[in-house]
């Protein structure tokens, strides 16, 4: 009876435990420059003018996604480490902005032109981090409207790495979206710039991804 007892009581500990347990999203990323920061700003003030808040103008980050994913909150001590090591060996480097786009989702991006060192940093920051990732992280709805995201979701922990990496600085999301959006990409002119990327960083993410206070920051060297 002692021996039933305790198993039971065992059984209990293990689902309180579990049900403890806190699982987040920390976006692995990378910090631009003053440069990136002003032109963001010039094209949030642009925006504000046709009665539209961008997240910059909310203070969220401009940044670079290196790699976003579930986590089990313990786990943060662990991908500091990771992320101190790759800031000590990595020099800064420049990133192009080659104009904008708004999506059928309702989204408005800063479009990055493929950089090599940026994809070489994302893939193998991935590489370090996809093994200590929550894999029970369930598929966001959006993804499952592409296959090759599914499958790459499906191993990595996020629909947006190797092949299928796709970095940008997201301006709107749709909570911010109106009417406004259409007259401002009608009177703003876009000129491409070249800002650099200056460090890598940690942040907890909102329900649709977006960094706006940072846990943890190391500049390159």
């Amino acid at each position: 009876m002692y021996r039933k007892k305790q198993f039971v009581w065992l059984v209990a500990l293990f689902v309180a435990s579990a049900a403890f347990a806190e699982t987040v999203q920390y976006n692995v990323f990378v910090k631009l420059d003053n440069t990136a920061e002003s032109r963001v700003n010039d094209i949030s003030q642009a925006l504000a003018r046709q009665g539209v808040n961008s997240l910059f103008a909310q203070g969220y980050q401009v940044h670079l996604t290196l790699y976003l994913t579930e986590y089990d909150s313990k786990r943060l001590p662990e991908i500091q480490k990771i992320i101190s090591q790759f800031a000590r060996r990595q020099s800064k480097f420049a990133i192009s902005f080659n104009g904008m786009h708004s999506t059928a989702g309702k989204w408005l991006m800063l479009d990055n032109q493929p950089s090599p060192e940026l994809q070489q940093l994302a893939d193998e920051i991935t590489v370090q981090l996809v093994k200590l990732r929550d894999k029970n992280a369930q598929l966001p709805d959006w993804v499952k409207a592409y296959p090759d995201k599914v499958k790459t979701f499906e191993r990595y922990g996020s629909p947006n790495v190797f092949t299928q990496f796709n970095p940008h600085v997201t301006l709107l999301t749709p909570n911010e979206f109106s009417d406004g959006v259409a007259k401002f990409e009608a009177s703003y002119t876009f000129q491409p710039f070249t800002a650099q990327a200056v460090g890598i960083g940690i942040a907890q993410v909102d329900a649709l991804g977006q960094a706006k206070n940072v846990l943890y920051f190391k500049p390159f060297k």
